[in-house]
């Protein structure tokens, strides 16, 4: 008895519709396909095995599937793995060459940032240095005001003390006549 499928078995097998395995199966050459006693096209054998191959998916189920389709797929899930192996190699290559980037720019962030410092600590002393100058500074500036007035006080008692030694000396040197009659 020879295995064969219509359309609508092989897309509920399938799991696909009617209409895309009705479109795959007109496109095959006509070895695996006939056509049985009430007309219906149907799939043989051979094209049954062709199916298998393109969907991936078993449709003798009750049937041993062959050696070769065994090893075929064995060696399909085998160079899947090893592609996925390699995949997940190089993904963790590139991730790995990411963190050794990263780790160095942080490295370098950390020595900038530790040179910032050391810059903003001396600045800090550069400016507790200049703050001590300014009120150095003023303390003298205040010192030289407070002597200038002093200076000053003192220069003004002893203008005082000349002007009335002179008025004195003056009214000494002026004559009988002079200072009798008021003259100079």
């Amino acid at each position: 008895m020879a295995i064969e499928k219509t359309v609508s078995e092989l897309a509920e097998i399938l799991g696909v519709s009617r209409q895309a395995v009705n479109n795959r199966v007109k496109s095959f050459p006509e070895e695996y396909v006939e056509k049985n006693d009430k007309g219906v096209t149907v799939v043989n054998r051979a094209g049954l095995i062709k199916l298998e191959e393109i969907y991936k998916k078993t449709i003798f189920e009750d049937e041993p599937v062959s050696e070769d389709v065994k090893q075929r797929e064995l060696m399909e899930i085998l160079v899947d793995e090893a592609k996925q192996r390699e995949f997940l190699e190089i993904l963790i290559d590139e991730k790995n060459t990411e963190i050794t980037r990263l780790y160095d720019q942080l490295k370098a962030k950390d020595s900038q940032l530790e040179s910032k410092d050391e810059q903003l600590r001396i600045k800090d002393v550069q400016i507790a240095e200049k703050d001590k100058q300014i009120d150095q500074q003023q303390q003298l500036t205040l010192t030289a005001m407070q002597d200038k007035e002093q200076l000053k006080l003192e220069l003004d008692e002893a203008k005082a003390e000349v002007e009335e030694i002179q008025s004195q000396q003056e009214g000494i040197k002026k004559g009988f006549f002079a200072r009798l009659f008021g003259g100079k």
